[in-house]
């Protein structure tokens, strides 16, 4: 359910961007998509037209799918459906994705094969055959499992020396005007806190993963590493800008919350009664008749069960070959011939945030739109006079996350083919709702290096690009 209402929050906003990042009248079209940043093995719907209204569709269907996902009505069809508008829906625009989106699209992937419709859903009302089980053990269960130790072990195994020795990590991290927020970067001043910091962060993410694995009260070591999770990411998300990372962070260990816990959860459940089951029946109930579907009941020959465990099997062991692989001292991967595989199904992963160290190049953007009377505007702040001392809060200066890591991709020097997209976009949507019409924009970016040991480095005017005309 948490997942489900996560993938609604995600898609409620992208669609404020849809024309934006989805369709061809935007800053990122299928022609440039096509051209520099396409895998010949991605599969999406999504490219299949760039007209708005065919993405606005797509979304609808993705968002009555994560509702179905949310009531846990026929759970495995809807979850199956769920991954693949989500993959569909990353595949189109790669360019304002982080590591977020790879873990909701992964945790879905592996939700396909695991019973988790069996409780608190349509599903489990309306089936004949209860599930009995409080604790699931299976290949499914462990790859879930697994999918979290990646995120945290692998991260600090892909973490340099900024991290386990020089413990100067946080330093830069809060640093970054790009993803501190205003009040948050008090904390850059103190150096010997942001080495503690830094301490903390690295050990954690490297053990905190070894608490799922201790033998002796291991429901209790279990549910203590989801609340060192669940507190990590709240930290992260009080003081970094990173959007639905740290939300996401967290719904994904809930589904690793031991049976005492749920126990203790469902019945505080059914005391406050906040909604009945006899509401989710009705609701069931209306569905099956609207659909017309009813609820099999079949038994599966074993060859069936078989195939699927051991393609479950050689999955996990693919998935964990390609996350040990993005080790720097492995040579040899297992899984490069089978790397289309990788793609196609977007089982691709890699954990490497701010490693193996922290960018240090940071900086603000400035759109410097000239009018036709020769006037400069700063189009980022509502038409303002240009100025080039930097904001109280650069953050602010973006609509949401998205539009952060879509500005942080243009950066890269391998990336300026998406430049000139962003400019016309942003100059025609500027004339198309201002009575200040620009004839020139000039995309500039304030290049600000940040060095250690709070020396200063002055920021440099960089411009990235410039369109002119209508």
């Amino acid at each position: 359910m948490a997942i489900a209402a996560v993938l609604m929050l995600d898609l409620a906003i992208r669609i404020g961007d849809l024309e934006a990042f989805y369709s061809n009248t935007g800053a990122v079209p299928l022609t440039m998509l096509f051209e520099h940043s396409w895998n010949d093995y991605f599969v999406s719907l999504h490219a299949m037209s760039g007209l708005w209204q065919f993405q606005f569709i797509l979304f609808l269907v993705a968002w009555f799918c994560a509702i179905m996902l949310f009531i846990g009505y026929r759970t495995r069809l809807f979850t199956v459906l769920s991954w693949f508008m989500l993959l569909s829906m990353h595949n189109r625009n790669g360019l304002i994705l982080q590591g977020g989106d790879d873990l909701l699209r992964m945790v879905l992937f592996w939700g396909m094969f695991l019973p988790w419709g069996a409780r608190y859903s349509c599903d489990s009302l309306l089936s004949p055959q209860k599930y009995e089980h409080k604790t699931i053990l299976t290949v499914a269960a462990i790859a879930y499992l697994l999918q979290i130790c990646y995120i945290y072990s692998g991260s600090a195994l892909l973490k340099g020396t900024e991290w386990s020795k020089d413990f100067t990590a946080m330093y830069f991290v809060y640093g970054l005007d790009q993803i501190v927020y205003a009040h948050s970067k008090a904390l850059f001043y103190y150096p010997e806190l942001l080495k503690k910091l830094t301490f903390i962060a690295y050990y954690f993410e490297l053990f905190v993963p070894v608490l799922f694995f201790i033998p002796v009260k291991h429901q209790w070591f279990r549910l203590s590493g989801i609340i060192l999770i669940i507190l990590f990411h709240l930290l992260n998300a009080s003081t970094l800008f990173i959007g639905l990372f740290p939300i996401i962070g967290i719904v994904t260990s809930l589904g690793l919350l031991p049976a005492f816990a749920m126990d203790k959860l469902e019945l505080l459940f059914y005391k406050v009664k906040i909604v009945s089951a006899g509401s989710f029946i009705n609701i069931a109930t209306y569905l099956n008749r609207i659909l017309r579907w009813k609820q099999p009941v079949y038994i599966r020959p074993d060859w069936m069960e078989n195939t699927k465990m051991a393609l479950l099997i050689f999955l996990v062991v693919f998935v964990f070959d390609w996350n040990f692989s993005n080790l720097s001292f492995i040579n040899s991967k297992l899984s490069d011939g089978l790397r289309p595989l990788g793609y196609a199904l977007r089982l691709d992963q890699n954990w490497g945030m701010f490693a193996p160290g922290v960018f240090k190049d940071d900086g603000w953007y400035i759109l410097e739109g000239v009018t036709e009377k020769n006037k400069t505007l700063n189009l980022l702040q509502e038409g303002k006079d240009v100025s080039y001392l930097k904001p109280a809060s650069v953050t602010s200066l973006y609509k949401n996350d998205r539009w952060r890591k879509y500005t942080e991709n243009m950066i890269l020097s391998y990336n300026t083919f998406m430049r000139g997209y962003f400019c016309n976009y942003y100059k025609r949507v500027w004339n198309e709702n201002s009575e200040s019409k620009i004839r020139t924009l000039r995309i500039v970016y304030m290049n600000e290096f940040t060095l250690p040991d709070y020396k200063y480095s002055p920021a440099s005017r960089e411009v990235l690009w410039e369109c002119e005309g209508s």
